[in-house]
């Protein structure tokens, strides 16, 4: 793992293997160093020197191209293969005989892929080259393409396509979040939604991928849950009615009472809003009340009953309404209870529509119920747009949060952090939590459930079917634009990546996972890479590792930090060319992190700061690469 993502050389299976290494039809180009009887002879593959067969007597010092044959009784046999007459003394002329000896002499890709093959030491056959080739000219980017090859054969990764397009689509560094939010923007935009493009689009907003277009979608909605929670304080209440009518959802001046009964009123002549039951019944309601607001208190009891059947579902939407609402007696009734009445009224039907009974659509019948609480969706969708000015706004603390009261200022704050920072990265178990949560999302446990489930199984549990991979798969198999196909199967191999790389070798666990991250109202991918010692029972030994936190950030921009753990003692180095600044910054507090380290049973013994432009003019400086080696990566990279 760590030779991949830190883009040095590594050995090749041959060098690393030797001889065992070597598959029937590879084709290699090495020394003669020693000649034996009986044909056997010292042969020098790279640096690496083995004893084998040779079919034909060959001259000592000399270089040929073999081919690897079926063994004869164990021992390795390699067949010197007839070149044409080129000169290999160099990189070019030898990847010139190979390319000759498959029939692509003329085809400057297949000379490009050969000098790679060849300068990295890498098994060769007809077949493998040939679908290398293929595979390399059918990519968008194919110089992004070469380094992919060498990591196949470094990690024993099976030769084949679909492996060759997840690691090109990782390598490539394409912000994850980026690709999200343009797949949900896609799917909004098509006409005529399908089942799995719902459940698609209920799966990315769970992801939270949309940070500021995820507020303008969803801000106002929070700002009505916050007027309509019963858990909501007074003071959060007012705030956020208060709100409602400085981005124009509810117009200015109006009391809460007021807004209620213009409802009710309106609630008669009312028509063409959009179907839903939950909007159905709440419409029904307001009638029922409307009909009722001059009765007697006694026929309001009547009607109460009736309004508490209707929202339970247990009259039918519609119905006609009975003789004693429609001729109530006209006395005064209480506008308290009134105004009470279509509050919970209110409330039920926006937490009706809020679960959906079901996840899916969630958003788009809060919309709905928006817009018949409104009733003009020019004037909703200017709504949306100022709730998310303002609560961006209080994450920012830009000025013109500040001419906002402390009530306001209060209901802004939670909805910021209860929905839109939803990882708290001051406490751990926080993090470790929303990491699980957001990977399950992803589907990367969706072989696993295939595997270890049956279907009767998938189907009364189909939680791990209705995640982001196999609803992609699902979503290549229907007509959509082929757009929208293109980028599903760009974040399917981007998934399939991560999985590729996540694998045990031998002793050491490596894990390669990347998610979208919201940081306010800035997005960003969160990656993580782990590869360390195992213990006994199977986790990543704590007490020795290494950990790389790779960080792209707004003010600072790049900054690596370097820690190593070797028996619990820990050494930080913090590589930025604001050296001076982050010294000076961090220096506060060092010894607030010795002690919590202390706390833990670790010892920091020194924290560093290093320049890397001063590190790099010496040669000394370490070149720090995160996974993709073409483009710039913004995010975290972790590695252990």
């Amino acid at each position: 793992m760590q030779s991949i993502t830190s883009g040095q050389p590594a050995a090749s299976p041959v060098e690393t293997l030797g001889a065992a290494s070597l598959k029937n039809g590879q084709i290699l180009f090495g020394k003669v160093n020693k000649v034996f009887p009986n044909r056997m002879a010292e042969v020098q593959i790279g640096d690496q020197k083995m004893i084998a067969t040779l079919d034909i007597p060959l001259r000592t010092g000399e270089r040929y191209w073999f081919q690897v044959e079926q063994p004869i009784e164990g021992k390795l046999v390699l067949r010197a293969l007839e070149f044409p007459d080129v000169n290999y003394a160099n990189l070019k002329g030898a990847a010139a005989q190979l390319t000759a000896h498959f029939g692509m002499n003329s085809d400057p890709a297949a000379a490009k892929l050969a000098e790679y093959f060849l300068k990295n030491r890498l098994p060769i056959t007809k077949e493998t080259f040939q679908s290398a080739l293929q595979w390399l000219k059918a990519a968008d980017s194919p110089e992004a393409g070469l380094p992919i090859f060498k990591t196949m054969f470094i990690q024993q990764f099976p030769i084949v396509k679909e492996v060759f397009d997840a690691l090109l689509a990782q390598a490539k560094g394409a912000p994850f979040h980026k690709q999200l939010t343009s797949l949900q923007q896609q799917l909004q935009a098509v006409g005529e939604k399908t089942i799995t493009t719902v459940k698609l689009m209920a799966v990315l907003d769970r992801l939270q991928i949309a940070g500021r277009s995820q507020i303008q979608q969803t801000g106002l909605q929070q700002l009505v849950t916050s007027w309509l929670d019963p858990d909501s304080t007074a003071e959060m209440k007012s705030g956020a009615f208060s709100l409602l009518q400085k981005t124009g959802f509810i117009p200015k001046g109006l009391t809460e009472a007021f807004f209620l009964n213009n409802l009710m009123e309106g609630a008669q002549a009312r028509t063409g809003f959009p179907d839903n039951p939950a909007i159905d019944k709440f419409h029904h309601g307001l009638q029922m009340l409307s009909r009722a607001k001059d009765g007697s208190l006694g026929e309001l009891e009547k009607v109460e009953i009736k309004l508490q059947r209707l929202m339970n579902d247990i009259d039918q939407v519609g119905a006609k309404m009975p003789a004693e609402i429609q001729q109530v007696q006209k006395k005064n009734v209480s506008s308290e209870k009134i105004s009470s009445l279509s509050f919970h009224m209110l409330v039920d039907a926006f937490t009706e529509v809020a679960s959906g009974r079901t996840a899916v659509g969630a958003n788009t019948a809060l919309d709905d119920l928006l817009a018949y609480l409104n009733g003009d969706k020019q004037l909703v969708a200017a709504a949306k747009g100022k709730a998310a000015e303002m609560i961006l706004q209080s994450d920012t603390q830009q000025p013109e949060a500040l001419s906002l009261r402390n009530n306001e200022k209060l209901v802004l704050a939670h909805v910021m952090e209860a929905e839109y920072q939803a990882v708290d990265f001051t406490n751990g178990a926080s993090v470790a939590f929303q990491l699980k949560e957001l990977t399950k999302l992803l589907g990367l446990q969706l072989e696993h459930a295939l595997i270890n489930q049956s279907a009767a199984n998938l189907e009364e549990n189909p939680q791990d079917m209705e995640t982001l991979k196999p609803l992609l798969l699902k979503l290549l198999n229907e007509q959509l634009p082929a757009g929208i196909k293109e980028l599903a199967e760009q974040i399917l191999n981007r998934i399939t990546a991560q999985q590729i790389l996540s694998q045990e070798n031998g002793p050491l666990q490596n894990l390669l996972l990347t998610l979208p991250l919201n940081l306010g109202h800035a997005q960003t991918d969160l990656t993580l890479q782990w590869s360390g010692r195992k213990t006994k029972d199977g986790n990543i030994d704590p007490d020795f590792c290494r950990v790389l936190f790779y960080l792209e950030l707004e003010g600072i921009k790049e900054t690596v930090i370097d820690m190593h753990v070797q028996k619990r003692v820990i050494n930080v180095t913090v590589i930025n060319e604001q050296v001076a600044h982050m010294e000076g910054a961090a220096n506060r507090y060092v010894n607030l992190l010795r002690g919590n380290l202390e706390k833990m049973d670790y010892r920091l013994s020194g924290v560093s700061f290093v320049n890397p432009k001063h590190e790099r003019i010496g040669g000394k400086g370490p070149k720090f690469n995160p996974f993709s080696e073409t483009g710039s990566y913004s995010g975290v990279d972790i590695r252990i």
